[in-house]
Parts: C-alpha cells; structure tokens; sequence
C-alpha cells in the first residue's frame, strides 16, 4: 500500500512540475491539477490529446510557417517593400486609426496589405457556390481547394463538385484538395476520395492525428475555408461543401451564412496560406512556385483602394493572431462594435473588452443562432449573458434558421469576415484565416446585411435570463467548463 501511495506521490509531482512549465492561468492549472487526482493515468491521455499547450512547444525556429515559407520571400519582395508606404496611404487618405490593426497584423502573422483588390459577399450558399462553380469551369492552370468539412455522393452539391472537379482535372488542370480529418471524419467516404485521385486529384487530409506521433495534434483542426483559381480568384468565409450550407440540409429551415470572393492582391496570401498547409500535410514544395503567383510585380503597383489583409492562426503560430485582431478592433472602436458568431463562448479578455466597451457607451451588439447545432456551446453561452447584459451589451439570437456566418465590425469603418467563430477553441487552437477590410464602403454594406438578420433576431433580456430553471444554470455552467476545448 505504501508503495502504491508513493507511486501516486510520484505521479503527481511529475505531472504537476510539465503543467506548470506551461505558465498557464492559475485557475486553469488548478483545474487540470484537480484532472490528474481524479483521474490518474487517463487524466494524463486527457491533457496530452487536449490540453497540452502545443504552441509552446512547437519548434518554431524549424517549422514556423515563416520559415518554411522562405522560398516565397523573393515572390512577396514587391509587396513586403511596400507596407510601410500602404500603411501611410491608409492614413492620410482616411484620416484614422487604420494603420495600428493592420501593423499588428503584419507583425503577429506577417500578414501583408494590398490595396488592389475587390470583393464580393455571398450571404447565402446558393449564390456563393454557382459562384465558385463558375469560376472553378473557367479555371485553365490549377484548383487548390481547402475545407473543414466536405460531404459525399449522398450529398447533391459534393456530387455535383466532385463530378466538375474530375471533368477539370481531364482537361489538365491541376487541383489539389486540403481537408481536415476530423471535420470530414463522419462526412467524405474513401469511394469519394478514391474517384477524385483516380482523375488525377492530389487529396490529403490535413494534420492526420491518427498517424504515428501526431495524436498530440487532435484537437488542432483546420477550420479554414480556402479556394484559389488560378491565383487570380480567391474564396475564404464559413461555408464548407455541403448541401445543407445553401438549404439548411435535413436539420434547419435554413442556412445563414458569409462568404467572400477576392480578386487582386490579397489572393496570394490566401495562395500562400494554402501552399505553407499543403506543405506541412504532404511535404510537397511546388505550392511555392512562381506560376502559382502569377503577375504579383504588376499587382504591386496598388492601382485600386480597398486595402485588405488575410491574417491567420493555428497551433504553428507564434501568436494568436486572431484573437488580438478581436481584441484589438474592440478596444479601438470608438463608436460602435457588432459581433455576429454561431458560437459564443468569449476568451476572458475578449469578455472583459466587450463589458468595458459597453459601459463606455460604444453600441455593443452580438448575434449567436438561436437554432443550435451543439449543444454544449450555445448552453455555455448563457453563463456569459448576465453579465454582458448588466454592462450594457444588447444579445440577439437568430430564429430563422442556423446562423453560422463569422464577423466583427466596428465603426462602419472596418469589418472582417473568415472562418473564426467567436469561441475559444477558433481563437485558441484551430486553424483559422479571415480577411479583414479597411473600407467604409464594405463595411458598410456588411452592417446593412446585420440590420436585415436583426429583423430574424430574438433579443435576450435580464428577464429572459431569471427564467432559467436551476437545473439548466447549472447544465450551462457545466457546459461553461470545457470552453478550451469546444
């Protein structure tokens, strides 16, 4: 008995002096202190596979995506050379407070800006798809495609890709297909991979935890949504391939949801985020290739003005990059700030902006879906609401169908729009790319899009909050404790 007591001594001063080499918050330490007691042995599996601090200890110096991209250091020359002077050219012609967002950007994620672009958005996955679609019938060189989740010949619209995408790859045209194996784990069958590699089709998953030495990665998916044509069309937003992202599928009425087309300069970071993806999935360097970056000197020239960045984050950056662009554009809006987000389940300082923007008396207003899709986020969400309503935050949720769309505007001056729903595990941990604008006019027309949902919105109120029984409290608050990995 006394060996079996010092075994488990031992145990526990092993496990106790890794976790506090992660400098974690003391209430997080303690939480998974109290894991490992409880359960010892499997509360060990636990944290390796979700708690573990990868970004800590990731071998930055060998493997960060800057690094590996150095072969594409000469091809972005024309555009690096220029960011000081776009960044003065933001701020002497509008006049604002631009320039710190998109220099903290360039420097946590080295995310470039350019000028020369064009947008469309997509609210619904009809338009978005006969536009991608098109596009991807027009493309002559190459189709490089990256999803979360990508459904099967059961599903109409991953047919109806797949059968396009076989027809291109006849015709010679190079396609590539990134997609995360947890997020298609239930959805992309092996006969559906099989008939795209036997077209011709490059198709990896990406991060595949089950290979050997990668379990560790398991809770670091790749949420991004990247399409480039021929680098000169680029998509990125919340849709994956799915029939249920233009109808709602056999769960919801309907699905609301943000895309975006960009043309110009920002798609080549959308390509060279692909490239640096497909690199760390299939070792494969061809990504980095000059004909994947076509005209980039002429793009240079910044003939247009829509300045635009593509910042990105996931367990191989050194900094969350995301997570300071939300807080960043929160603590520097002066007069209003909107978060529309399926999920909302705040990172504490997000949380603590969000409170001190609204008793600042800036107009504070978050939308969430009101029809979940996951029970466990959309109930923590209610443990934050008391709070947030008390300072000042007005909460709506959607009633007309699933809400899934990512964006945060502030100011009717700047707005992003990607792939990052407003949680921890997308700040924190996945893989996430959004694009951010710099325009009155886009952001603009976002927030007209906000006021239209606003009229398929309920608004949670203080009262609405004292009718929750003590049983759902507490199933809220329970919910509340595996924010880090939802």
């Amino acid at each position: 008995m006394s060996l079996v007591l010092f075994l488990f001594q031992l145990y526990i001063i092993i496990t106790i002096f890794y976790l506090l080499l992660d400098n974690r918050e003391p209430t997080e330490t303690f939480a998974w202190i109290f894991i490992f007691i409880l359960m010892p042995g499997l509360g060990v599996l636990i944290y390796y596979i979700v708690g573990h601090a990868g970004r800590k200890r990731y071998d930055f110096d060998k493997k960060l995506p800057q690094s590996i991209a150095k072969n594409l250091v000469s091809l972005f020359k024309p555009l690096n050379d220029l960011q000081e002077e776009i960044i003065g050219s933001v701020r002497n012609r509008q006049q604002s407070y631009k320039d710190d967002l998109m220099t903290l950007l360039y420097r946590n994620s080295k995310s470039i800006i350019t000028l020369n672009n064009e947008v469309r958005f997509f609210h619904d996955g009809r338009s978005k798809f006969d536009a991608l679609m098109a596009d991807i019938e027009s493309a002559r060189q190459f189709i490089h495609l990256e999803y979360f989740i990508w459904y099967s010949d059961k599903d109409p619209l991953a047919r109806k890709i797949k059968e396009l995408l076989i027809k291109k790859a006849r015709e010679g045209v190079e396609i590539r297909i990134l997609y995360d194996y947890s997020g298609c784990l239930f959805t992309m069958t092996k006969a559906y991979r099989a008939q795209l590699r036997k077209a011709g089709i490059k198709v990896y998953p990406f991060f595949n935890y089950l290979a050997p030495f990668k379990w560790h990665t398991i809770n670091y998916r790749n949420h991004r949504k990247i399409a480039v044509i021929d680098g000169k069309i680029g998509y990125t937003g919340g849709m994956n391939v799915g029939q249920e992202y233009i109808d709602g599928g056999k769960r919801f009425k309907s699905w609301r949801d943000t895309h975006l087309r960009l043309t110009g300069g920002a798609v080549y970071s959308l390509q060279a985020i692909f490239a640096i993806d497909w690199y760390n999935t299939a070792n494969d360097e061809v990504c980095f290739d000059t004909k994947y970056y076509p005209d980039i000197e002429i793009e240079a020239e910044q003939k247009g003005f829509l300045p635009v960045q593509v910042p990105t984050s996931g367990y191989d950056t050194l900094w969350p990059g995301l997570l300071h662009m939300y807080f960043t554009m929160i603590t520097m809006a002066q007069t209003s700030i909107t978060i529309v987000s399926p999920y909302f389940v705040p990172e504490a300082s997000l949380l603590t902006a969000l409170k001190t923007a609204a008793m600042r008396g800036l107009k504070v207003t978050v939308m969430m879906t009101g029809v979940p899709d996951n029970p466990l986020p959309y109930c923590a969400a209610f443990s934050y609401f008391d709070e947030l309503l008390r300072a000042g935050v007005r909460i709506f949720q959607y009633q007309k169908g699933f809400m899934h769309a990512k964006i945060i505007s502030i100011d009717g001056k700047i707005c992003s729009v990607g792939t990052t729903n407003f949680d921890i595990r997308s700040l924190k941990l996945n893989y996430e790319v959004n694009a951010i604008f710099y325009n009155d006019t886009t952001t603009q027309s976002i927030d007209a899009q906000i006021l239209r949902d606003l009229e398929s919105c309920r608004e949670v109120t203080l009262a609405d909050l004292k009718d929750i029984s003590l049983p759902a409290k507490m199933r809220n608050s329970l919910a509340r404790l595996f924010a880090n990995i939802l």
